[in-house]
């Protein structure tokens, strides 16, 4: 029976380029040693009270059940979602590989899958699957609302049909006193965790949120408005090129009386849900060189593939790059000092709200 499971990429999306690129599941827990002789989550439980013996007793419980789902559950054929930080979309593949262990890789656990989407814009699904997407856990089942069959038809057809996917009509089928369905049995139940039943990231589906109304109301050209108010707001004097071809350059950028300062910045903005490829970095560096200043921000809010992150990595002291969540950290920075106009557009609200820790 096909599954439909969430294995995330790291807290901040530090390992998401990686998996992409290598087409493999890179759930964390690196302190954790090679599981392959762990047949259920009782064995790899009693592995996790080896290396992390200051956890508590639930939250190694928990940690043993995600990974006993990642070892020993989740099965080839079943459909995996990536929810990715470092842009706003969802990456969807086909598990074809089992467990795996290397001890000298920098992720040390992975499976195999096979990429069917690598960046799915969020807001291609309806609201209950966002918020499962926005579960706190690293890896999960999602079993409710059609989740499986919906993801299915997205990837066949681009749209989703909705909960009621095929059963318009028909009145629900009641769930057993215990919650489960009747073919489930306990120790199934015990092993598995959902990501219906834990604690949605609230702050991640703020953020989403957010960088739809981004999307909306700065699509295009106005992107790079944004960016540029967001930049004189921390001191710089820009330079706006008009919509249409830019050569590389959307932004000038420079610091210093009247914008006269050795702090020069040349300013690429990527506005749409594409990766930026290594040609753009290239032409990013050329722009960098002709206008004369000293450094250049890539603003990719679609991310980059990983060779143009190689490029950007060796242009260290000459490149800089914001995805996602950097962009939203400069809004956030800046946000009580931008145009009455710029906030109109974009309204938002500071609040506070207790932290609930998860694994990454």
């Amino acid at each position: 029976m096909t599954r439909l499971w969430i294995v995330r990429a790291g807290a901040h999306g530090e390992r998401e380029l990686a998996a992409i690129d290598q087409s493999k599941l890179f759930p964390g827990f690196l302190e954790v040693g090679d599981l392959s002789t762990c047949a259920d989550r009782d064995a790899v439980l009693a592995q996790l009270q080896e290396v992390m013996p200051d956890q508590g007793k639930n939250r190694l419980r928990n940690f043993a059940a995600q990974l006993n789902q990642f070892v020993n559950r989740i099965e080839i054929g079943d459909v995996v979602v990536m929810p990715r930080k470092v842009t706003n979309g969802v990456a969807i593949g086909i598990v074809t590989g089992d467990y795996q262990f290397d001890a000298d890789s920098d992720f040390k656990h992975a499976r195999t899958v096979e990429w069917k989407e690598e960046s799915l814009p969020r807001d291609t699904f309806k609201q209950d699957l966002r918020h499962s997407f926005g579960a706190f856990m690293t890896i999960c089942q999602i079993k409710r609302n059609s989740a499986l069959e919906r993801v299915q038809a997205v990837l066949e057809t681009g749209t989703d049909p909705g909960a009621l996917l095929g059963k318009q009509g028909h009145a629900p089928k009641p769930l057993p006193v215990n919650g489960t369905d009747e073919d489930e049995t306990e120790a199934e139940t015990e092993d598995e965790t959902e990501a219906e039943d834990y604690q949605t990231d609230i702050e991640d589906i703020a953020n989403q949120q957010i960088i739809s109304l981004i999307k909306s109301e700065f699509a295009g050209h106005a992107l790079a408005d944004l960016v540029a108010e967001i930049m004189r707001v921390e001191g710089y004097t820009t330079k706006v090129s008009p919509p249409g071809a830019d050569g590389g350059v959307d932004i000038l950028a420079a610091g210093g009386t009247l914008g006269l300062g050795e702090d020069r910045i040349c300013v690429q903005v990527k506005s749409g849900d594409g990766v930026a490829n290594h040609d753009v970095v290239l032409r990013l560096i050329g722009s960098v060189s002709n206008s004369q200043a000293q450094t250049g921000l890539l603003v990719s809010i679609g991310g980059v593939n990983a060779v143009a992150q190689k490029e950007l990595d060796s242009n260290f002291f000459k490149l800089r790059l914001w995805q996602m969540p950097d962009l939203l950290k400069a809004l956030f920075r800046t946000y009580g000092e931008l145009s009455d106009e710029t906030r109109a557009k974009l309204p938002l609200k500071q609040i506070w709200a207790p932290m609930t820790g998860g694994a990454s």
